[in-house]
């Protein structure tokens, strides 16, 4: 391997590692997020944030992570949670029947 190729690899290996401080930090900011909502909250506030969980649960088995990152962005710009899952969740053409009964309880 030349010199131009091995300054592409390592220019690949740095973009991935910042890709993956991206992730890890908008995971980080939805989990706040979601603690500052449930944390003395209603049941039903509690409820729909599981409901949520399991949405994403799903997403993420269905391997739409582009997704799950723009339902987590959404969300922690402050967008109306149900309003973000139901648009966002209007995108997927071949739902299962568990995100299906998931949707139909928000």
């Amino acid at each position: 391997m030349n010199l131009v190729g091995i300054q592409k690899l390592i220019g690949q290996k740095i973009q991935l590692k910042e890709n993956n401080k991206m992730e890890r930090e908008l995971d980080y900011a939805y989990k706040i997020f979601v603690f500052e909502q449930i944390h003395n909250a209603t049941a039903s506030v509690k409820k729909r944030w599981i409901i949520y969980d399991s949405i994403l649960g799903v997403l993420n088995d269905m391997r739409e992570m582009e997704l799950i990152d723009e339902i987590k962005y959404r969300i922690t710009d402050n967008e109306n949670d149900v309003k973000v899952f139901k648009s966002s969740l209007k995108k997927i053409k071949n739902k299962n029947d568990t995100l299906n009964l998931l949707i139909n309880s928000i």
